[in-house]
């Protein structure tokens, strides 16, 4: 049986403009897609487990916003934390075809069955 969470990574980390993406599992284990040399798997991971400390100390015990996207030099990164544990990035480069494509995948990720 294919793992639904790296399965549904690969089916959309390689729009044009695309850098990477990665999730962070319940777990604290990760699956991350690298499509360019400047975003390899191992930054997602520390990007992912960087956001989810950040997140539990500004957020704990209050409302948080359904993503949080920041802008860098080349490109923005996305992050979309989900209720059950999981935590999806998106890393993609400025003035692309696969920035339009933030909102629906961070919608699509937050209605996926990932299971547990």
């Amino acid at each position: 049986m294919k793992d639904p969470a790296q399965q549904w990574l690969v089916d959309r980390a390689s729009p044009p403009g695309m850098l990477g993406c990665g999730l962070r599992r319940p777990d604290g284990k990760f699956v991350c897609r690298s499509v360019e040399e400047i975003c390899p798997p191992a930054k997602l991971e520390k990007l992912l487990e960087q956001f989810a400390t950040l997140r539990a100390v500004v957020f704990a015990g209050r409302f948080s916003p359904r993503w949080s996207t920041w802008a860098f030099e080349q490109g923005q990164i996305r992050f979309v934390p989900r209720s059950d544990g999981w935590l999806l990035a998106l890393v993609v480069r400025t003035e692309s075809d696969a920035l339009p494509s933030l909102d629906p995948l961070s919608q699509e990720f937050l209605a996926l069955d990932l299971g547990r």
